[in-house]
């Protein structure tokens, strides 16, 4: 029978400072998480892609999770994510997940090796692991314990395992750990892609239901709509007929409005002048689609805002509070002057939108 490997007791203070030592050396540490334990290396040190890969064994160019040592890293290294994404990213973690985003959309620092084309970020929500990161000073990449492509191994199996990696500091009492099942994985490329769990799809979606609203919804309203859902898919670099598979609807209504009524000619006009065509768009009274579970409702002025139901949330589509002006019955002018301010006012919502909470 294979001996137990030595454990470091990382929740006492000398062990912790010992084991905190040998990761700033470039040594690799099995350690506890929120789900299945895990190799650890710091993401600073060089090579250490390469010097994880080989303690596991398995080929260098299968990616490797970075988990972070608080909420603060990870909004530093994600600083300017698409609308919704922070807000979702803030409710799954500290938590059982590694969400893995573009590359492009990750601010890892340039001296850290990445060879691979997307991140894969890991918070764990266990009190010890969160209060042992506090004394690093990096992040680390983490690996489960096991032969490539097996399950997570535990007790003598795991001892077993480590008994051929006496280079590995052993932060994990074999002798009593649950095994435990491994984090969810949700991709986005851009798209939300579950890839290992058992969530529901709707639980993947970061973005919201909205509902833009406007008096007779033909001129303002489908208009800021159209608008909208351009400058989201933009921002998520999809197209605005895949909005919805991120999970943002985004519809308009009119407090008067006369059901079935096409969008104004002027509005159809200044919308085509920027590549968007309004002519598909019958206009629907605000009483037909209240219940349909809006998250947000944006009304062009206080007197939209007032025909809602105390249990509606609603906001000004105008963050600053100021009411977009109604071109109806005006030149083309004052519909691209309502077409300019309802740009500023997207620019603006978007950029509330990326916020972490």
């Amino acid at each position: 029978m294979a001996a137990k490997p030595q454990l470091l007791d990382w929740n006492e203070h000398a062990g912790a400072r010992q084991l905190q030592q040998h990761l700033r050396d470039g040594g690799i540490a099995l350690l506890a998480t929120d789900t299945v334990p895990g190799l650890a290396i710091s993401a600073a040190v060089e090579g250490a892609t390469a010097l994880l890969a080989a303690c596991k064994g398995s080929d260098p160019q299968r990616p490797f999770s970075l988990h972070l040592r608080h909420a603060a890293e990870m909004r530093a290294l994600v600083p300017a994510p698409p609308p919704g994404l922070a807000r979702w990213l803030a409710r799954k973690l500290p938590g059982p997940y590694t969400v893995v985003l573009p590359r492009a959309w990750v601010a890892l620092p340039a001296a850290w090796e990445w060879p691979w084309p997307a991140v894969g970020l890991r918070l764990p929500a266990a009190p010890e692991y969160l209060r042992f990161c506090a004394g690093l000073e990096q992040p680390l990449l983490m690996t489960s314990a096991n032969p490539p492509g097996q399950p997570p191994l535990y007790g003598q199996a795991l001892a077993s395992w480590l008994e051929q990696r006496p280079q590995v500091a052993v932060a994990v009492d074999l002798d009593h750990q649950d095994e435990a099942s491994a984090s969810t994985v949700v991709a986005f490329d851009p798209l939300p892609q579950l890839r290992r769990g058992s969530d529901e799809p709707g639980t993947l979606k970061p973005g919201l239901r909205v509902l833009v609203v406007c008096s007779g919804n033909t001129c303002r309203s489908p208009l800021a709509a159209a608008m909208l859902r351009a400058e989201l898919a933009a921002s998520w670099g999809v197209a605005a007929e895949q909005l919805a598979a991120l999970g943002w609807v985004v519809e308009s209504a009119g407090t008067y409005a006369m059901d079935d009524s096409p969008a104004s000619e002027g509005s159809m006009q200044v919308a085509a002048e920027i590549g968007l065509d309004l002519g598909q768009h019958r206009a629907r009274h605000l009483a037909r689609v209240l219940g349909q579970g809006w998250d947000v409702v944006l009304g062009m002025g206080a007197n939209h805002l007032a025909m809602l139901p105390r249990a509606q949330k609603g906001e000004w589509f105008d963050l600053d509070g100021d009411e977009v002006a109604d071109p109806f019955g005006g030149g083309v002018g004052r519909y691209r002057a309502a077409r300019e301010h309802l740009q500023q006012a997207i620019e603006e919502r978007l950029k509330a939108w990326s916020l972490w909470p």
